[in-house]
């Protein structure tokens, strides 16, 4: 599993890109979950998460490993600081949380 600390901008979108391998191989995740849960504590449960996404692996990119996940501006519109995430893919017969660190939620630039 990466940890890899992330920042997003309050109240703008963003969209994850992940390839998954196995061997150095693409894994067809065809029908496979992405779940992404933002937190403010590790031990929190992710039905406490302050942001929490799923979404359904269906595409042409999928077959290759690759998936998408989008965060909209409502999404990301939660009180600035520090936060815990992590991805997970979930299938049938598979679960793994691929990737988790610190999320900085930051404000906006102001111009003037």
């Amino acid at each position: 599993m990466k940890e890899i600390n992330r920042q997003i901008v309050r109240k703008d979108t963003k969209t994850y890109t992940f390839r998954l391998t196995k061997n150095r191989l693409p894994v067809d995740i065809s029908g496979w979950y992405i779940y992404f849960t933002v937190k403010a504590d590790w031990n929190d449960l992710d039905s406490d998460a302050i942001i929490s996404k799923s979404i359904y692996l269906n595409n042409s990119d999928s077959v290759a490993g690759i998936g998408y996940l989008s965060l909209t501006s409502a999404e990301t519109d939660v009180v600035i600081g520090e936060y815990f995430y992590d991805f997970k893919f979930i299938d049938t017969n598979y679960r793994e949380t691929f990737q988790r660190g610190k999320l900085n939620i930051i404000p906006s630039a102001r111009i003037g």
